[in-house]
C-alpha cells in the first residue's frame, strides 16, 4: 500500500466528506447502498484501525463519548431513534 499521511485536520476532512458524499451520492443515484457498504464495511474500518493504533485506550474512550454524544445530539435534532 503507498504510504499516504495526513494530520488530524486533513483526516477529519476527508472523512467528513466521504460521509456528505455518500449520502448525497446515494440520494442522487449515483452510488448504491452496496457500494456503501463496501465502503463503510470494509474500506473505513481498516483505515480507523491504523489510526486507533497510535493511540491509548483512555484517548479513544473520550473521543468515542465526546462523539457519541454528538451523534446523539444530532440524530434528537432529526427525531431520529438511535439505540446502543
Amino acid at each position: 500500500m503507498k504510504d499516504v499521511e495526513l494530520d488530524a485536520k486533513e483526516l477529519f476532512l476527508g472523512l467528513a466528506m466521504v460521509l456528505h458524499s455518500t449520502g448525497n451520492n446515494i440520494k442522487e443515484g449515483k452510488m448504491v447502498y452496496d457500494e456503501a457498504r463496501a465502503l463503510y464495511i470494509d474500506v473505513l474500518p481498516a483505515i480507523s484501525r491504523m489510526i486507533l493504533e497510535e493511540h491509548s485506550d483512555e484517548e479513544m474512550i473520550a473521543a468515542a463519548k465526546k462523539m457519541g454524544d454528538l451523534l446523539t445530539e444530532v440524530a434528537k435534532d432529526h427525531n431520529i431513534p438511535l439505540t446502543a
